[in-house]
């Protein structure tokens, strides 16, 4: 039951990447993260099927590969759905690129995995994590800042509201491995709904000038 869920989940996300890729150029690398999150859910919803052996093991290495690369990504996909400026755009650029290399440092070299059941899945995990994700972590809390932001000054609050979602996600992930899944589909959501409600003007207008009817 819950593989299906997931095969279902991962479908929801394909057609969530092809409508922010249909939004234009700044939909783009949505759409991309979208791809990326939607093989991360359809992997492990296939791991009933494929069971244990070299093929799921090889598609799970690109899961973690897709996290460590993609990931990061939130923050640049945040600043074209918000319709950033070139120097703001380019700095979220730059932030990403810092915690992607310091994700793929941390998380691909001397990679060793080990099948894992939980309910009717089946997946590969990590046999010895790396510690504590600072990259992942520090890459949504930059998200959730921006999107707090945008929430006060332009009345989206969808990103930080993603973003929150894969925090408590990520958490009770532990318990329910495919609560993560879950919890990244609510923050490409979010990513796609600000897309849609930026380029839709929506947001705080400025107050209307009076006019004093007795000035000339």
């Amino acid at each position: 039951m819950i593989s299906l869920c997931l095969a279902v989940l991962a479908a929801l996300q394909v057609l969530m990447a092809v409508a922010a890729w249909r939004s234009g150029g700044r939909g783009r690398l949505t759409a991309l993260l979208g791809c990326a999150l939607a093989y991360d859910s359809a992997v492990i919803a296939a791991g009933r099927v494929l069971g244990e052996g070299d093929v799921l093991e090889a598609l799970s290495v690109g899961r973690f590969a897709v996290h460590a690369f993609g990931t990061p990504l939130v923050l640049p996909c945040a600043a074209l759905a918000l319709r950033w400026g070139g120097r703001e755009t380019a700095a979220s650029w730059a932030c990403a690129g810092v915690l992607t290399v310091l994700g793929v440092s941390m998380t691909l070299p001397g990679l060793e995995l080990e099948p894992r059941r939980w309910a009717d899945t089946l997946r590969y995990a990590d046999a010895e994590p790396g510690g504590f994700p600072v990259a992942a972590v520090s890459a949504i809390v930059l998200l959730f800042l921006i999107g707090l932001a945008a929430w006060i000054r332009r009345r989206l609050p969808w990103i930080a509201l993603g973003a929150l979602a894969v925090f408590v996600a990520s958490a009770a992930a532990f318990a329910a491995p495919p609560l993560g899944n879950l919890g990244e589909a609510l923050m490409l959501a979010g990513l796609l709904y600000t897309l849609h409600g930026a380029e839709r003007g929506r947001g705080p207008r400025p107050p209307a000038r009076s006019v004093d009817p007795t000035s000339a």
